[in-house]
């Protein structure tokens, strides 16, 4: 667990981390482990260790979340952070590695591994700062930089002699767990707990806490507050120790004392029966215990100022009177328990020879299944059980007949699936060859028909009179065919997934001012009354203006197609968060049931010798395809013979900066 201000958030081994908040938890990240967390290194940012590399922790607004630091994905063990930008971690494997991250601390720009060659010990290996220094511990002793005015790709790294005590009888003192807060260092070697004080690159005034002299297992954890108070776990046991001078530690072995019974465990399955409450005067009704079954109880006796630990005696009453001989073995099997009622008793004895109270603990063993009154109706049930299995046994070998008809049908189902499989991947296969078919053609017939319009230039100037109506119709025919091959090209980028969309504020007023002056000509030249209606209230949307040109062109070009007299009038808008812009003609409208093929690729309402208009269906599927990518999308009103309203909306974005500054 860490606390940063006062929030308290808690690392786990399922489920990532967690951010604790009186009775609530809210999840913070949802990876498998965390091995550790950093020191806050501001009061809003910390790392975190985790099975698929290391998590930047930042609290924003009062809220904690989470996210993966990209260039280190192994799995780290142990991480480290300096304020300098410098992040240290240690891997599963024996390799300590230095990252440097970017301004932002959401990625690295590079990295530097070193391992056993450069100095560092074999095996597992933490990270913490001491003074500032980065410092490496391991079974072996603690670790720190021994070049570190060099470049980092030539650290090398030494162990600390200063760092560590000089303990008698000790060569090289193994090192479990290590905890620095302000200038004291707290050091946890073999069996025993020590602390010094720190002094630049050294550590004395080195004393031993005699209280917590006694045997630990290897997995050590040790946390130690800003009020001196220390924390000792070692897997299955917690320890607090009021370290801070003139603390309150209560006097050792109070007279009346008594032991706990903590535990009591069925070995043979190591199934726990019985843990977690203290012991109790008057424990209740029996602790009920299956028949055969062996017992290990485990006992605790936990007392502030002895160095040994206690001794223990034990009785069974109801099987044997007598007390056992004193053991300081926390722990003791029964076995070869006969049914009945029990009352299991243990005392403790303490260095000074004081003995506690007497701890009773009931307990009652059950008769075996096969003497009990439920054994005996379950006999009566067999022979009924016996006559029902007889039939169950006709009714399963039908039920496995049909079975294996459904398998055969499951079988016979699979093999046409696979079939139909092969036949769609063989569409799909023909499919994309049209359309890179559509495309290359769609490229090599643009290139030629671009240099017969540019010979048309040319020849224009070479002639005059009425030879050059002929001219005309050859450049009005070839714009048409390449607006038809551009059309194409875009369709074929469309469906392949090559076009790409760079949506930036865009002003909605603007880009429909400029694309209707750049068609007012073509509506005026059919005696048509072309309106603009702008909205004049500032209108923005993230877009890519040149597809909405795009979009809005095909809708005017097609207003003013399809309209022999009357009226084409432009107009923008905006409606429930959405701006729009709106295209309504006194055309000839689109009958009802096409509505529905409208927005298909090649699909023209008059088709065949009946064809009308010139076009190949391709402007208002492209101009759908286009504003569906932007988060847009196109509504039509129309009745036939009396003209329709195109709408193409987007949602609306606030204001560039530097528009409202200019504004």
């Amino acid at each position: 667990m860490k606390t940063v201000q006062k929030d308290l958030l808690a690392a786990t081994q399922q489920n990532g981390l967690y951010h604790l908040e009186g009775r609530t938890k809210r999840q913070i990240g949802g990876w498998e482990r965390t091995w550790s967390l950093t020191e806050s290194s501001t009061d809003d940012l910390l790392y975190a260790a985790t099975t698929d590399g290391v998590k930047r922790v930042a609290r924003r607004n009062g809220q904690w979340t989470a996210s993966p630091i990209s260039g280190l994905d192994t799995e780290i063990r142990s991480v480290a952070s300096r304020e300098d930008g410098t992040l240290w971690a240690s891997t599963f494997g024996d390799r300590v590695i230095r990252a440097s991250l970017s301004p932002d601390r959401r990625r690295i720009t590079d990295t530097t591994s070193y391992g056993i060659g450069d100095g560092l010990p074999k095996g597992y290996k933490g990270l913490r700062l001491i003074e500032g220094r980065l410092t490496i511990y391991s079974p072996e002793g603690l670790y720190q930089i021994a070049n570190p005015s060099g470049l980092p790709g030539e650290y090398t790294f030494g162990r600390q002699g200063a760092l560590l005590p000089e303990t008698s009888g000790e060569t090289t003192p193994i090192l479990k767990a290590f905890y620095n807060v302000g200038d004291r260092l707290w050091l946890v070697l073999g069996d025993r707990v020590l602390t010094g004080t720190v002094q630049s690159n050294a550590v004395d005034d080195w004393s031993e806490i005699s209280p917590l002299h006694f045997p630990k297992s290897e997995a050590i954890s040790v946390f130690v507050d800003d009020v001196g108070t220390l924390w000792l776990g070692d897997q299955l046991r917690l320890f607090r120790y009021a370290a801070r001078a003139g603390a309150d530690v209560p006097d050792p072995a109070p007279p009346g004392f008594a032991p706990l019974i903590r535990r009591l465990i069925a070995p043979k399955e190591n199934r726990l029966l019985y843990g977690g409450t203290p012991h109790r005067e008057d424990p209740g009704s029996p602790l009920p215990v299956r028949y055969g079954e062996d017992l290990r109880v485990r006992v605790a006796s936990p007392q502030y100022g002895t160095t040994t630990p206690p001794e223990y005696r034990y009785r069974l009453l109801g099987r044997d009177d007598e007390w056992s001989d004193w053991s300081s073995a926390p722990t003791r099997r029964f076995n070869d328990f006969w049914e009945g009622t029990y009352r299991l008793q243990v005392q403790a004895r303490n260095e000074r020879g004081q003995l506690s109270r007497i701890t009773s603990f009931p307990l009652e063993i059950i008769p075996p299944w096969y003497r009990s009154i439920w054994a005996y109706l379950v006999y009566g049930l067999g022979f009924l059980g016996l006559a029902y299995g007889a039939r169950r046994f006709y009714i399963v070998k039908e039920e496995k007949r049909q079975a294996r008809r459904r398998v055969q049908k499951l079988e016979r189902e699979r093999v046409v699936a696979e079939r139909l499989k092969k036949a769609n991947d063989r569409l799909r296969e023909a499919n994309r060859l049209k359309e890179d078919f559509l495309a290359t053609t769609s490229h090599e017939l643009r290139t030629p028909l671009t240099n017969i319009l540019g010979s048309l230039e040319v020849l224009r100037g070479m002639m005059e009179g009425e030879e050059t109506e002929f001219l005309d119709m050859i450049e009005e025919n070839g714009k048409r065919l390449k607006r038809t091959l551009n059309a194409l090209l875009d369709l074929s980028m469309l469906r392949s997934g090559e076009e790409d969309v760079e949506l930036t504020p865009t002003s909605l007023d603007e880009c429909v001012e400029r694309v209707a002056s750049d068609l007012r000509a073509d509506a005026e030249e059919k005696g048509l009354s072309f309106r603009v209606d702008l909205s004049g209230a500032p209108m923005w949307a993230d877009l890519d203006e040149q597809y909405l040109e795009q979009i809005l062109r095909n809708l005017i070009e097609n207003a003013i197609k399809y309209t022999d007299e009357g009226v084409v009038a432009v107009s923008t808008g905006t409606a429930e968060g959405r701006v729009y812009a709106e295209v309504e003609d006194t055309g000839i409208g689109i009958d009802e049931s096409f509505l529905p093929d409208l927005f298909e690729e090649f699909k023209q309402e008059s088709r065949g010798r009946s064809r009308t208009y010139e076009g190949n269906g391709l402007g208002l599927a492209i101009s759908a395809r286009l504003a569906d990518q932007m988060d847009g999308a196109i509504r039509v009103e129309t009745e036939k013979h009396k003209g329709s309203r195109f709408r193409v909306e987007f949602p609306r974005s606030s204001e560039p900066a530097e528009a409202g500054a200019e504004g």
